[in-house]
């Protein structure tokens, strides 16, 4: 847990902490966003569905990180997918009035919560410069040499090739067939959860 949240004025100001099974909803889709939560432990996703059913994964929270804090100064506070528990997860939640007298009085809890809507700003900046690539090829090497760039590393750990492409928005036969595409190009090189670029 970050070590702000070690101080017992910011811990107060927060509800008491709430655990959701695995699988459970956190908040379905168009439910109003009235407070931000900080997830203690476990993991999150927003997830969306198409008009045929299939899945999309919006965004991945983890322990550390906030959630809602896009959406409750919002002028259309909606949550624009499902926020479903991966794992079993626990949240503390804070409602707008304690979020704006945290923001104004304790100054680490201002720079951990600037912080946060910075680095998510500019994740959903780099996810969309990956897809409004013209073809399915550019949005995988696009996508490859940011998380080269990221990690440091020219090899890149993937969970699975569905997650993936839920990722680039394309259907995992599409993405399997382009990378066996890119492969025999020698372009690249993967496995069931790797990719490198050679």
């Amino acid at each position: 847990m970050n070590n702000i949240f070690l101080n017992e004025k910011i811990k107060s100001a927060f509800s008491i902490i709430c655990q959701y099974p695995k699988g459970n909803i956190v908040y379905n889709e168009h439910d109003k966003c009235n407070q931000i939560g900080y997830i203690i432990k476990g993991k999150l996703e927003l997830i969306h569905y198409t008009l045929a059913g299939e899945e999309r994964v919006l965004a991945t929270l983890n322990s550390g990180d906030i959630f809602g804090d896009f959406l409750i100064n919002s002028k259309k506070p909606f949550y624009p997918g499902d926020l479903v528990a991966r794992e079993i997860s626990e949240i503390s939640f804070l409602d707008k009035s304690n979020l704006e007298k945290l923001i104004i009085k304790n100054a680490d809890f201002r720079e951990y919560y600037l912080s946060q809507l910075s680095e998510k700003a500019l994740k959903l900046n780099l996810h969309n410069k990956i897809l409004i690539q013209p073809s399915l090829e550019e949005k995988i090497l696009m996508w490859l040499d940011q998380m080269i760039n990221e990690n440091q590393n020219n090899l890149i750990t993937i969970k699975t090739k569905e997650a993936l492409a839920n990722y680039l928005n394309v259907t995992r036969p599409s993405l399997s067939r382009k990378l066996r595409e890119l492969k025999a190009r020698g372009i690249i090189d993967y496995g069931k959860n790797f990719i490198r670029k050679k």
